[in-house]
């Protein structure tokens, strides 16, 4: 991973149904409102807006690259990234909850208009990525395409930093250090992530199964993590 650079704007991958609230809580501490800029679609649906970004800025939201609104299509130059990712399967069932509860107060689902069942889900998910790319997998959330045959290399190149919500504390802390703000020693969680896997527990070997390229990402996610946390802890040897 590269060092981060406060004179380029930073562009922080928010994927959904990755602790994506309480990261952007603690980005806006940080950064603060003249320097965090989101990156989300609006009330109607529409595109989000491109900002002009300088030196310190850092720009947050979903970015997805299969929808047509990734990171490079709005900011071609951007050049350092962070993201936090979430245990595949664990997130996979979190946003299945997440769409139908958005259906259910009546917000527009069109993937859902024919009330799929989780399997209907499953297998949809499944045909999308042997097709191309699925824009419900974090995979599209990120700038670039991963190599099916180098999965390892995904965070090598313009990441400054990738953190892990199972390990959310530990990565914020480590963030902070590489980003040269305080590192926090306890966080208030926003919509804390729970575990909705239980009544599906059957589809966690199908699962890996069928996205082993998801895990594979995730697993080299949590490397980048473990290296900046050793890097954070050096320099924090109180934290230990």
């Amino acid at each position: 991973m590269r060092a981060y650079d406060p004179s380029l704007p930073l562009v922080s991958l928010d994927i959904p149904n990755t602790a994506d609230a309480s990261l952007r809580s603690t980005l806006a501490d940080w950064f603060g409102n003249e320097r965090l800029f989101l990156h989300y679609r609006g009330d109607q649906g529409e595109a989000p807006e491109r900002f002009d970004l300088g030196p310190g800025h850092c720009v947050h939201g979903h970015f997805n690259r299969a929808r047509g609104i990734g990171a490079l299509d709005y900011y071609p130059d951007a050049s350092q990234f962070v993201t936090f990712l979430r245990e595949p399967f664990t997130r996979f069932v979190a946003q299945w909850r997440a769409l139908q509860k958005q259906q259910s107060l009546g917000v527009a689902v069109p993937a859902l208009d024919d009330s799929p069942t989780f399997a209907d889900w499953f297998a949809r998910r499944v045909d999308a990525m042997a097709k191309g790319e699925d824009p419900f997998s974090f995979l599209a959330q990120l700038p670039r395409e991963v190599a099916a045959d180098n999965p390892s290399s995904a965070f090598d190149k313009d990441y400054v930093a990738v953190g892990i919500a199972e390990d959310y504390l530990s990565s914020v802390q480590a963030l902070a250090t590489t980003l040269g703000f305080a590192p926090p020693v306890a966080l208030p969680y926003v919509n804390r992530p729970d575990d909705p896997t239980a009544e599906f527990s059957e589809w966690r070997k199908p699962h890996r199964e069928a996205f082993a390229l998801e895990y594979a990402v995730y697993e080299a996610g949590r490397a980048r993590m473990l290296e900046g946390l050793a890097k954070h802890q050096a320099a924090y040897p109180s934290d230990l």
